[in-house]
Formats: structure tokens, sequence, C-alpha cells
């Protein structure tokens, strides 16, 4: 389990560049897939039923100026959710991010007492945000996420006694994956969750021909695009859910649709795609953004206009999970 679900390490910037709403992508516009290198790393786990007392203090390592920044947990928990998260979004939905990052943080913590990380000198995390969560100091909306926070600062969420890794994506796009289709492992609360409310969350993407060569190119020389264009694209391979899982590439090389979504930046591995000879088009309909998996901001936010809690939110998303308060 901690392997497989260390592979889900968050790229903050994929969630930012996203904003809350339905989106038509027109050409050119740039956007940055997560794969299953990019959400929120697990831990080292107890199966042992506890409640876990509250950290109150976060030690932040500076990885330019090699120096230690100490944060009080609301104080993190703020700048945390700020880095993650549309700041216009409603206010439950902020709540159900801060818990996912203190059951992030907590994870962190715990795992470090463990298993200290060299590179981190005794703290919990470091500016890094390739590798741990992106802090954002300063925003118009910071008082109204403080507020949130306080209110739900110390709450975890866990798995039959065992914290969860708190994967989160910017929409599942009317049904998000499982860990099983995602990473190859079943974790029991990360399960297919269908959604209404990213229903609509759909972006059209278009690339000529020579985009198509140059991007698929540059990524793996040793693939040819050679022919009629209308051959260089075949999904193989897809789920019920329409995830693509198998793309062959110019009739004979065979690459995942993760990988094809990240060499030409789509939203997502779910889609469909299309070529126009006429006008020299490759069109992709994207659905959802992100890896799919976990709480879908987007969605979570519509749960939030509708009137649904933080502690809901999470309960829709995440299979059979209790959220429990630090002593």
């Amino acid at each position: 389990m901690k392997n497989i679900i260390r592979g889900l390490l968050f790229v903050t910037i994929a969630l930012v560049a996203f904003p809350v709403i339905t989106v038509l992508i027109s050409e050119g516009t740039e956007y940055f897939f997560q794969t299953e290198e990019e959400a929120i790393p697990t831990f080292s786990q107890s199966t042992e039923s506890q409640a876990y007392p509250l950290i109150e203090e976060i030690y932040v390592y500076d990885v330019t100026t090699e120096t230690v920044t100490t944060l009080p947990i609301e104080d993190f928990l703020t700048y945390s959710v700020l880095g993650t998260l549309q700041m216009d979004a409603e206010t439950e939905l902020i709540k159900a991010q801060a818990v996912l990052m203190y059951t992030y943080i907590l994870g962190r913590r715990l795992e470090e007492e463990a298993s200290p990380t060299e590179e981190l000198c005794g703290c919990d995390v470091s500016t890094d945000s390739n590798k741990y969560i992106r802090l954002l100091y300063e925003s118009d909306y910071i008082d109204k996420v403080r507020q949130a926070v306080i209110e739900v600062a110390g709450e975890y969420v866990k798995y039959n006694e065992i914290l969860i890794a708190p994967a989160y994506c910017v929409s599942n796009g009317g049904v998000s994956e499982s860990a099983l289709t995602v990473l190859g492992e079943d974790v029991p609360y990360l399960q297919s969750v269908v959604s209404e409310y990213d229903s609509d969350y759909i972006t059209d993407l278009s690339y000529t021909s020579d985009e198509i060569f140059a991007r698929i190119t540059t990524q793996n020389d040793s693939i040819t695009l050679l022919g009629d264009p209308s051959e260089w694209i075949l999904v193989t391979l897809s789920t019920d859910t329409g995830y693509v899982t198998e793309i062959t590439l110019a009739g004979d090389k065979t690459v995942t649709g993760k990988q094809l979504a990240s060499w030409l930046n789509l939203p997502s591995a779910r889609f469909t795609v299309s070529y126009s000879s006429e006008f020299d088009r490759f069109t992709f309909s994207v659905s959802g953004s992100g890896h799919l998996v976990g709480l879908s901001q987007y969605g979570g936010n519509k749960m939030a206009e509708a009137g649904y809690s933080y502690s809901e939110i999470i309960g829709f998303y995440f299979t059979g999970v209790d959220i429990v308060s630090s002593t």
C-alpha cells in the first residue's frame, strides 16, 4: 500500500492552474496533466486504534536558505489550503481541504518520526513543492480560509483506524477513478464514485498534425509518425468510465493514456480523440482534470453550494472513512 500510494505525489501548480468553473479550452492554452506521481504521498501507518495528539507546530525546511521555519498548525493549514485550492471556493469545501491537509501533515509527522528523511533536517516538509505541499503565504482570501481552518483544525480522515492518503484532483469529470485503475492496486477508500456535480467538466483541445508530431517525437524519439495522420493515434484500451489505459501510436508503438496525456498537456487521461483531414486537426474531448482519484474540488465546491457539509463532501468521495478529532 505505502509504495503504491506514494506514487501520488501532488504537483500544486496543476491544481492552481484549473479554476473551479466549467471550461472549454481554446487552441494554444497550456495545461499540466497530473500523472500517478502527482497527488499526496502516503506514509507509514499504525493499525492500532488510537486518537493522535494535536500537532501544534509544523517545521518547514527552506531548501534555498537552508533554514527552518516553525509554523503554528493553523498557519500551516491556512497556507497549504491557499496553495492547493481555488480561493473563491465555498467555505465547506475549504474545510474539507483543510481536513485533508491536516491528514497529510499528520501522516508526514508520523513517517518522519519512524524514518527521518535526511534532506529534511528534522523537519516535516520542505519548500520543494515538487515533493511536498506548496504553501502560499499571501492571498486576498486568507482571512476567509483561516476562519474555516480554525473550525476544523486537528480533524483528520481514517479508514479502519488507518490514516488515509488524502488524494484529490481538480475534477473527476463525472466519475472518480479507483486506485486500482490509476495505480494498479486496490485501495478500499479510493473507489470509483459517480458524481453528477462533475459531469459538466469537459475540456476540448485541438492540435494540428505538425503539433502532434512535435510533441510526441520530442518525448519519445523511437516513435516515428509517418503516413496518414488519421492512423497515428488509436485508443486500443479503455475502462467503462472512458479512462484510457492503452494507446497505439503510428500503428506499432504502445503507450499508456497517462503518457500521451502528459505529452500533450491534456487535463486527464479520460479522453476521446478524432482527426479531421479537411482541417488537419486532432480533437481531444477530455473529461475531468488531474488523476481523477479521491476528492474532486470542482464537484466538492458544487456540493457545498448545494448545502452539503465538509464531512459529507469527504464521505462522498472517500468510501467508508471516518473523520476524527485529535486529542
